[in-house]
């Protein structure tokens, strides 16, 4: 996780400057397949409750289930935001595709 001064210094650098301390880095390779690998850098696309069950045309009732589910079982990627739940689409649906099953 990036410091508070970590994160001033990249939100205040130049775009060009930035790029090119990163593209100097000896590194780089190992950096990149760190990004590919590692599952907290993956992509994700985060729905509520509501957009969820509008997704899958099913009650939200439902979606809470399955969020308890992924839960409990690792089956997808969920997230807590205060007291709502965050549901990733993309997680969901490379489980379901995977043959997940609820």
């Amino acid at each position: 996780m990036a410091t508070e001064t970590e994160k001033f210094i990249i939100r205040n650098i130049a775009q060009a400057d930035l790029i090119n301390s990163i593209l100097e880095r000896i590194d780089l390779p190992e950096i990149i397949q760190k990004f590919r690998t590692n599952d907290e850098f993956k992509a994700r696309d985060y729905m509520t409750v509501k957009e969820f069950s509008k997704y899958l045309n099913c009650s939200e009732a439902y979606v809470r289930s399955l969020i308890q589910y992924g839960r409990k079982n690792n089956s997808f990627y969920v997230a807590k935001v205060g007291r709502e739940y965050r549901i990733d689409r993309i997680s969901y649906d490379k489980w379901v595709a995977a043959g997940g099953e609820f």
